[in-house]
């Protein structure tokens, strides 16, 4: 049993705690005390001072594997020859396609993962971990469609999900994916640990044929299970839906897919969908750049939100402000620090900081987007997101200056310490872990 003394508590249920506790015992919070009430033995005490103790961070869309990709190179002949290739086929490809188009970003960052080995990959991945952990993130919503991943992340020490992405660009095609696709869920929810949790991201519109649309809605409101999608994110799908052809047709043809049409033209993202029977409660979107016109109706919907400033600028070249996000979509949003570019960021506080700079919401429910509203998204309020009796010991430590209250953590980047059910993850920037 440990105790955890601080000066401000931010809870992310009721309202801030000053000189308060935890109590936590076998990796769950079993009390909070006033610190004059503390009376354990001093070994078991840690006295934090002039700090504040927050839930751990939740980051809604990670993509780790590409974390690295600007910074790696080929290791072999072989690699370099194939990185060569790919680099000829998008330029055949994209001749006469501007280079800041959402589909040529997309085949720039393929073209550069496709070229690594599976160590660099792997490497890759676990570098994006480290560093999220690093930033107070103790649970992650990974997206990949590589089984490779499950491994790794199925041995992390915080919460994550993993969501499996799938494409098809036919009623064939679409069939055989998720008759594969069911299989390998099965197997890896009877072999996952007690901290991960598995989804399915379906694409895009764009990206995924009507057939597999019905039958993974089908499959995932019968087995209680969260469907992901990117949801109008760029200029290309937008015209892909109206024309039923657009550059996204180019990105397809680069990862050697098949030409895709939609069933209709002229439909806008979430008449598309709903004719579909696919948005409700349990879908998470991500994006809708495009769709400013509608976000209305897709809040309706209930589906959830991902907000992914960083990614949304440089690749979608158009992101939705943070106020509207916050008018339309109320609790039922959160964040997501993914990014291409270099020297990204992986704080999800510096990110909500940047987003709320004209101070939309204050300091503590800002907190709350990053903890207790995307624990409800994912369903595991009931274990994470809020410092309460019963919920597992996952939280940060944020060490203050003289003079400065819980509202200056805002300042900071990064916590001085992560805990995941009750084991110090990071100290003061060092990694006490290892993958």
């Amino acid at each position: 049993m440990k105790c955890y003394k601080a000066k401000w508590i931010l809870t992310s249920a009721d309202e801030v705690l000053r000189d308060m506790a935890i109590v936590v015992d076998e990796g769950k919070i079993i009390d909070i005390i006033p610190n004059d009430k503390v009376d354990f033995d001093e070994k078991y005490v840690k006295d934090l001072g002039n700090a504040v103790i927050t839930p751990g961070f939740i980051d809604l869309l990670t993509q780790y594997q590409y974390t690295d990709i600007l910074e790696l190179n080929p290791n072999d002949f072989k690699r370099r020859l194939k990185k060569f290739f790919k680099t000829l086929s998008l330029k055949y490809n994209f001749a006469g396609v501007a280079q800041n188009n959402y589909s040529r970003k997309w085949a720039g960052i393929l073209c550069n993962y496709f070229a690594l080995d599976r160590n660099q990959k792997t490497e890759s991945f676990k570098h994006g971990v480290i560093e999220s952990i690093k930033s107070g993130t103790t649970c992650i919503a990974q997206v990949s469609k590589e089984y490779k991943y499950f491994e790794i992340v199925n041995k992390l020490p915080i919460k994550n999900y993993l969501f499996f992405e799938v494409f098809s660009d036919s009623k064939d095609h679409s069939k055989k994916t998720f008759k594969t696709m069911r299989t390998k869920i099965e197997d890896f929810v009877y072999h996952k640990g007690e901290n991960t949790h598995i989804g399915i991201m379906l694409n895009s519109i764009s990206g995924v044929h009507r057939k597999l649309w019905e039958l993974f809605s089908k499959y995932c409101r019968k087995h209680n299970m969260i469907l992901m999608t990117r949801f109008a994110e760029s200029k290309d799908e937008i015209e892909w839906l109206e024309h039923g052809f657009s550059d996204i047709d180019l990105l397809h043809k680069y990862m050697g897919m098949r030409k895709i049409t939609p069933y209709s033209r002229n439909l806008t993202p979430v008449q598309y969908l709903n004719n579909l029977k696919v948005l409700t409660k349990k879908v998470l979107v991500a994006n809708a750049n495009y769709d400013t016109s509608e976000i209305s109706e897709l809040a309706e919907t209930g589906a959830k939100y991902i907000y992914q400033p960083k990614y949304s600028e440089e690749i979608c070249n158009k992101k939705l402000d943070f106020k509207e996000v916050v008018e339309k979509f109320g609790q039922n949003f959160g964040f997501s620090t993914q990014s291409f570019s270099k020297g990204r960021t992986f704080s999800l506080l510096k990110l909500a900081a940047e987003a709320n700079s004209d101070n939309i919401i204050d300091v503590v429910e800002l907190i709350k987007y990053l903890t207790i509203y995307p624990a409800k998204i994912l369903r595991l309020e009931n274990s994470i997101g809020s410092i309460e009796i019963g919920k597992d010991a996952d939280f940060n430590v944020f060490k203050l200056m003289d003079g400065e209250d819980y509202k200056d953590i805002i300042k900071q980047e990064i916590p001085y310490s992560v805990y995941s059910k009750g084991r110090k993850l990071i100290k003061d920037g060092n990694v006490r872990f290892s993958l």
